[in-house]
């Protein structure tokens, strides 16, 4: 019978989470290239100026993840990057272009009050959909997720999918105002 050293034993545990962490990464946003609704073009490039804007801020450092997270957590100052910080600067940033394509756009959390709570931005059609709906709605309706805070970037996931992304649900999705 053959034994496993302790370092071939590490290195095979360091390579399946390696495999797993990448296949929870399949969930992808939509690719600027790739949004053909002209009204999500222009709320793209708001998110996408808003995002820059932010992270270009002399007077705040801005990060995103997990490990922004950390850095946040752990030193004093102008440190930002908590998802609830990047919610409310999305949505500042976003207003204006969303109300001005006839969009309405508020807010979501998952596993509010537990681990892994994260805050984001909806934009929505409520030609389509109302607040009451958005949580149920399909790929194929405009309702899209602006969450920055994941890669310091403008993503934009159809809700749906972004339901998808938590590792764990301990409390269910709630839209929550933040007009």
């Amino acid at each position: 019978m053959r034994t496993i050293s302790a370092i071939q034993l590490y290195k095979n545990v360091l390579f399946v989470i390696l495999c797993l962490s990448l296949t929870a990464c399949v969930i992808q946003p939509i690719q600027p290239d790739d949004i053909r609704e002209p009204i999500l073009q222009k709320i793209h490039q708001a998110f996408a100026k808003t995002v820059t804007d932010t992270l270009n801020d002399p007077n705040e450092d801005w990060t995103s993840g997990w490990l922004g997270n950390m850095w946040v957590n752990f030193h004093e100052g102008k440190q930002r990057g908590l998802c609830y910080q990047w919610k409310y600067r999305i949505h500042a940033g976003v207003k204006s272009t969303v109300l001005s394509q006839g969009w309405q756009l508020t807010s979501i959390v998952i596993n509010k009050g537990a681990d892994g709570e994260h805050h984001a931005v909806v934009v929505y059609d409520p030609k389509q959909l109302q607040a009451d709906q958005l949580l149920k709605a399909t790929k194929s309706q405009s309702v899209f997720v602006l969450d920055a805070w994941r890669q310091g970037m403008p993503d934009i996931y159809p809700i749906s999918e972004w339901l998808q992304l938590a590792r764990h649900v301990h409390v269910a999705a709630q839209i929550v105002d933040i007009n």
